[in-house]
């Protein structure tokens, strides 16, 4: 079967790495069409074009200028296709020296409102406003969408994660909506839990925990958080969804000293190179590619970053050897 992928290399070790993606994908034998763009300030239109076509987009990183008065292109992009939710899988590489090896949640975050909607304003001199917005409609979207894919994905539990006991009327709605949609979904176990005890169990136990479902600006921590228990970037692939498009973004990539070396990490690109493949269906594909980076990299194939002496074509060679 054959896909279209808008491929968005980036910047810095981007292009290197999607490069990689690109061999070991053709090595599988699926055949994808990359519809490969540029993405900075003046081409948003034409990206946006093609990802409404491909319905998927892979994405390295990308640089971000900053411009009074204007987001970064990337999420310039995810505004204009609608974005509204963003799962984080969290998973330890092996090899990879975590503080959590045996790590594996998945964060689910709203990310339409909150206070990331950009209602900002100047009362008076010295003083600024940011407006906290929560709907029920997007409460209950994503509360849905967890709880999907929870039930998707064999997860056994769901914990809401709030801040209701103080903005008890925003996030009480959050709350309560999550719970009432949980009801609907009697196989999964539903806890809810403040963010700030959440951060402290998930540093000290976050085994406890299978998904976390938050609104935009505490799933955007605690995204972050649970990354670095499980072993950093190489950890952190972010998936986002709107109502037709699905974008695999990476933020590993800012290493202005790698760049042309054959010394970058091509395996945070390859592994969200894996959930690209698994949502256009090409499971085998998926199961086939996590297992040749598993392997290559317990026979000690790997990078400077994770305690190695491998070049980036040293270990894109060893994948394809164990597909």
């Amino acid at each position: 079967m054959s896909h279209t992928v808008t491929l968005i290399p980036g910047d810095w070790i981007g292009p290197e790495t999607c490069r990689v993606v690109q061999h070991v994908v053709a090595a599988m034998g699926v055949d994808i069409d990359w519809d490969e763009q540029r993405l900075d300030e003046d081409s948003i239109d034409r990206v946006v074009a093609s990802a409404r076509k491909s319905g998927a987009v892979l994405q390295a990183r990308v640089a971000a200028t900053r411009r009074a008065g204007l987001l970064p292109p990337t999420i310039q992009l995810r505004k204009q296709l609608g974005v509204w939710a963003a799962v984080r899988p969290v998973k330890a590489l092996p090899q990879a020296r975590a503080r959590f090896p045996d790590l594996d949640l998945l964060v689910i975050r709203e990310t339409s409102e909150d206070i990331y909607a950009g209602f900002e304003h100047e009362v008076t001199d010295g003083v600024y406003e940011a407006i906290k917005i929560t709907t029920e409609a997007a409460c209950e979207r994503i509360a849905r969408w967890a709880f999907y894919v929870a039930r998707k994905h064999g997860r056994k539990k769901v914990s809401i994660v709030h801040k209701a006991n103080i903005m008890k009327r925003s996030d009480g709605l959050f709350l309560n909506t999550a719970q009432r949609v949980a009801r609907d979904f009697p196989d999964i176990q539903t806890e809810e839990i403040i963010v700030d005890a959440l951060c402290m169990r998930l540093v000290t136990a976050p085994q406890r925990f299978d998904v976390l479902l938050s609104a935009n600006l505490f799933g955007d921590i605690v995204s972050d958080l649970v990354s670095g228990l499980a072993g950093g970037i190489t950890a952190s692939a972010t998936l986002s969804y709107a109502d037709d498009v699905a974008l695999f973004s990476n933020p590993h990539g800012r290493a202005q000293h790698l760049v042309g070396k054959n010394a970058a990490n091509p395996v945070p690109m390859l592994q969200l190179a894996g959930y690209l493949l698994r949502h256009l269906g090409e499971t085998q594909a998926t199961a086939r590619l996590e297992a040749a980076i598993a392997g290559t990299l317990a026979a000690g194939i790997r990078t400077a970053d994770m305690g190695g002496t491998a070049t980036m074509s040293q270990v894109r060679d060893g994948i394809i050897a164990r597909l």
